[in-house]
Parts: structure tokens; C-alpha cells; sequence
């Protein structure tokens, strides 16, 4: 077994060799014990030495204590091991550094702690900032950083609104709308499903895919039955509604595809789609059918056939 005091004084041997092994030996012995062996050597000349201290409070630094010998010349190390070493007291001090990656590490360990969101949001990186809006909870500060110059931080202040389900202002969220960023609008649409009303009118409106995706995939998650909302976007965007109600055959869902079906200015193969979704259904409106079955619409008559077929066939 490895003398650990042994290999540790050996640290200090004039002879590179004999320090070079004693390094390699405490690695290889892996106790954290030898961390007290290895601050002196953060100063060493030899950047091979200076590298393995670094590596060894990597590996074996785990309290307050052990990070206090490196705050005069090691913050951004001390910073970056408070990921994993509670120490809020200091995450506090480097919380004054210039160095915005020494701050953004000690900000991300205190990301818990409600009444620093604040300064966080107010640090002149996005680094911070940005910590400030993927941990808050708190509706104004989420609304002033959907508004933050810089886009990383908008983003996340506005996946985080979704989130936590944040009930923001309708100016707020019709401002996202307009940004020029399409995953930044994504986000926004799927609180304007939330929201309903002019908000969710406008998202609508918006041709981009990834928005379009967005309000689908939200109604599919929070919207169980036909309200004012699956009319509004039915009227403005079938499509989104197409998907929503391709596996849904209450009263009201059923009246909803009918209408839609049923309506000659919709595009034939909305139409056409939604009458193949009634495939394999044995209540279908037998009468409506055949009223479709003359449609103007080479694809809405083909559906509207193959539909007629396929009830023939059930019924035997």
C-alpha cells in the first residue's frame, strides 16, 4: 500500500523524477488526502506540475476548506468547482469578479437562491443573465428578459414561462411574436395557446413551421375538447387543427370535422384528410356523406368514395 505522507512530502524533492512519480503515485492511489500536497504546486514553474494540481482538485476538492487556498489566484477553478462543492459564501465573493465565466459559474451555484435572481438578470453578461431566466419564477423579471438583447436569454426566459406555466401580460407576448427569431416564436405560441384571444390569432397567423409545430403539440398536451380557441385557430389555420383532432370522436370534435369538411373553401386536402380520419368508424353520417360524395373536389370525392366502401365492408 502507498505511504500517502510519503508520496506527499516527496512533492517537494529537488529531483523532477521523484516528483513526477510521487504525482503519478498519489493518482494512482486516489486518496483525497493528498489534495494538501498539491496547492504549492499551483504556483510550480513547470506547467506539467501546475496542470496536475489543477486535475487534482478536480478530483478531490469537496468543501469550503479546500477551495479557500485558491482564492487569490485560481477563482475561475474555485468557481467552476462550486458546481459540485456548496460553498455559498464564496460563490458570493466571486459573484464581485470581472471575469464573467468566474461569475457565471459562482451564479450557477446559487441559481436556488430566489432573491439573487435579481442581480443575476441585471449582470452585464448574457452568462449570467441567462441563469437569472432559466431558475426565476417570477413573472415580471421572466417578462423584462423575454425583452434582453441578447438571444439566448430571451429564449430561455420564454421556455421557462412555459414551464412554470407563467401567466404573461399580452403585450409581452405578442412582443416575442415578433421577434425575428422562429425558435424564440415557437416558444412564444405555446403560451399564446394559454392565453387564447388576439395573442393566439397572431401566432396563428405565422407561416413558420416550428410555430405552427408549437401550438399543434400544445393543443395535443392541453386541450382536451373543443373551446374558443380550436374554433379561432380552425378559422384561421385548419391545418393546426387537422392534427388536433385526428384521433378525437366526441359530439363536439365530430361536429367540428364536419363542418370543416363540409366547408368548400378549405383547401381540398384539409378536407379530404379529415374525412379519412372517420376510416374504420362505424357511426359515420351516412346522409353527409353522400351530400360530400358529389363535391366539386376530384380529392374530396375520392375520400369521400373510399369512406362509403370501407361502412359498406363493416356492415357487411
Amino acid at each position: 500500500m502507498t505511504n500517502i505522507d510519503g508520496e506527499i512530502s516527496r512533492l517537494s524533492n529537488k529531483d523532477v523524477k521523484i516528483r513526477r512519480r510521487a504525482v503519478r503515485m498519489l493518482f494512482e492511489e486516489n486518496n483525497p488526502r493528498a489534495l494538501k500536497g498539491f496547492v504549492k504546486l499551483l504556483e510550480d514553474s513547470d506547467f506539467w506540475f501546475r496542470n496536475k494540481s489543477l486535475d487534482a482538485h478536480r478530483k478531490w476538492a469537496n468543501s469550503a476548506q479546500d477551495l479557500e487556498p485558491l482564492l487569490e489566484n485560481h477563482k475561475r477553478l474555485v468557481a467552476e468547482l462550486l458546481q459540485r462543492i456548496d460553498a455559498p459564501e464564496i460563490a458570493m465573493e466571486l459573484l464581485k469578479e470581472d471575469d464573467y465565466i468566474t461569475r457565471s459559474f459562482a451564479a450557477q451555484s446559487l441559481a436556488k437562491h430566489e432573491d439573487l435572481h435579481l442581480k443575476f438578470a441585471e449582470d452585464e453578461h448574457h452568462s449570467v443573465r441567462i441563469i437569472a431566466a432559466e431558475n426565476s419564477v417570477d413573472e415580471k423579471l421572466i417578462s423584462s428578459l423575454i425583452e434582453d438583447k441578447h438571444s439566448s436569454v430571451r429564449r430561455m426566459a420564454i421556455s421557462s414561462a412555459a414551464k412554470n406555466k407563467l401567466k404573461l401580460s399580452s403585450q409581452t407576448l405578442e412582443s416575442g411574436l415578433s421577434s425575428s427569431d422562429p425558435a424564440l416564436r415557437s416558444l412564444v405560441a405555446s403560451l399564446a395557446v394559454t392565453a387564447g384571444g388576439d395573442v393566439l390569432e397572431k401566432a396563428c397567423k405565422d407561416n413558420n413551421p416550428k410555430v405552427r409545430k408549437s401550438i399543434a403539440e400544445t393543443l395535443r398536451l392541453e386541450v382536451t375538447e373543443v373551446d374558443e380557441r380550436i374554433d379561432l385557430i380552425a378559422g384561421i389555420n385548419p391545418e393546426i387543427i387537422l392534427r388536433w383532432v385526428r384521433s378525437r370522436h366526441d359530439p363536439k370534435s365530430s361536429s367540428l370535422r364536419w363542418a370543416m369538411i363540409e366547408n368548400t373553401s378549405l383547401n381540398s386536402r384539409i378536407r379530404s384528410k379529415l374525412i379519412e380520419q372517420m376510416d374504420g368508424r362505424n357511426d359515420v353520417d351516412r346522409q353527409r356523406l353522400a351530400i360530400i360524395s358529389d363535391d366539386d373536389s376530384t380529392l374530396v370525392k375520392i375520400a369521400a368514395d373510399n369512406l362509403s366502401e370501407s361502412l359498406d365492408e363493416l356492415e357487411g
